[in-house]
């Protein structure tokens, strides 16, 4: 083992330490609904409005169907934040900003299993 104190040296091996576990947590696999998640989702928006359910956790993903402001009993598959690095890594500052505070839900409901932004996702309560 190599022992220095230059500082430089010693801010390019934080700085690689830091990427490494930016890069693995961005390819993790989503977490899976547990303990701290609710087991089932209802949409919390405005009356008519609807949620774009996606193939993928990213706004630029095929939509593959819609969730009514009314929908209930909508499945948490699990949920994770933010787009993956490297789409991330490619955006503008903007965009970096906003998929970083972004939640991205996997769900299912009425036969339909893809991602949505959990911003408008709410716990439902059992009847």
């Amino acid at each position: 083992m190599i022992v220095t104190s230059n500082p430089k040296t010693l801010l390019k091996a934080a700085l690689a330490t830091a990427i490494a576990g930016v890069v693995a947590t961005a390819f993790a696999s989503p977490t899976y609904a547990g303990s701290d998640e609710p087991e089932y989702f209802q949409v919390n928006m405005k009356p008519g409005g609807s949620l774009n359910i996606r193939e993928d956790p990213t706004l630029k993903s095929t939509k593959i169907g819609t969730l009514p402001a009314t929908a209930e009993g909508i499945t948490n598959l699990g949920c994770h934040v933010g787009m993956p690095y490297l789409e991330w890594k490619k955006s503008t500052t903007a965009v970096r900003k906003v998929e970083t505070r972004r939640k991205w839900c996997n769900i299912t409901y009425n036969g339909m299993t893809g991602w949505t932004v959990g911003e408008f996702l709410e716990e439902d309560v059992a009847d």
